[in-house]
């Protein structure tokens, strides 16, 4: 089901931003299109070259590994480094909202994000840290929209970054 094949290929990238920079365009082709024995032509196609989509991971992976290391203190609880990830993420620059074909490196180089992009990165940086974070997807206003939802002792609690540094 080209439907299925597609969403895979789109959740890998979102739960992957540090590694993955844009999201690929799937096409999957059969010839013949009908029959018993058929070939399967799957192609990923970039709007980024390879060269630019290498150069903004080698960008991208060392904020990532900052940020682990920013909350690598065992002693400190949960809430301190969740807290703290935050703060590593959103006081590293003025934001401004806006999508972008890839979301983690243009919210981390350029303060270009959405909810998306911003609940991706701060997912994966909780994740490298050990903490439970995960995106959850959907509407505010009317419109598509992301925050996370995150663990301290067992107690599960939703963050939308974006509203939280709207009221500090």
């Amino acid at each position: 089901d080209f439907e299925a094949a597609r969403q895979l290929v789109e959740n890998y990238a979102q739960k992957h931003p540090e590694t993955v920079m844009e999201t690929p365009v799937l096409t999957v082709t059969t010839y013949p299109e009908n029959g018993v024995r058929r070939v399967v032509d799957i192609r990923l196609s970039y709007q980024t070259n390879r060269e630019t989509l290498k150069n903004m991971q080698r960008y991208v992976l060392p904020i990532f590994a900052s940020a682990a290391l920013y909350v690598s203190n065992e002693e400190e609880g949960a809430e301190l480094k969740y807290s703290r990830l935050h703060a590593f993420l959103m006081e590293r620059s003025e934001y401004q909202m806006g999508t972008s074909i890839t979301p983690a490196y243009s919210l981390l180089r350029h303060g270009v994000g959405d909810s998306k992009a911003f609940a991706m990165v701060f997912s994966i940086m909780c994740q490298n840290a050990d903490l439970d974070c995960s995106v959850v997807s959907g509407t505010k206003d009317g419109e598509a929209y992301y925050w996370n939802l995150i663990s301290i002792e067992d107690v599960p609690y939703h963050v939308d970054l974006l509203s939280c540094s709207e009221t500090g």
